[in-house]
């Protein structure tokens, strides 16, 4: 054998082919992209709805607080039952009520 023969043996062994592509790797990158492009969006909305959640909380403390500084102070302390006070321990309990969810034992999907 000549060197040029050995040279073109030793070659073709040696050459690297290219290995095939593996579609089951290729489906599962797919997959985790979307997922994580899923969690990005529901955190990006869970986030949203806390600080719309936060400031509604506010608002309404910042209602009741007002509304108890319209009555002469009680001397027992208590908020009566017949003045605005009271009107807004009502609205700050139905919000509470309506806000709040509800676990029915099922998972929603947005």
């Amino acid at each position: 054998m000549t060197d040029e023969e050995l040279d073109r043996k030793l070659g073709t062994l040696l050459r690297v082919s290219e290995p095939p592509a593996d579609q089951a790797f290729i489906d599962r990158m797919v997959m985790v992209a979307r997922i994580d492009r899923d969690i990005r969006v529901a955190r990006r909305r869970a986030l949203r709805r806390t600080l719309i959640e936060c400031a509604a909380a506010v608002a309404v403390a910042a209602a009741f607080y007002l509304l108890t500084q319209t009555q002469a102070p009680d001397p027992d302390g208590m908020i009566p039952f017949h003045g605005p006070a009271m009107a807004g321990l009502v609205m700050l309990g139905l919000w509470a009520v309506v806000s709040f969810p509800r676990t029915s034992g099922t998972l929603r999907t947005a």
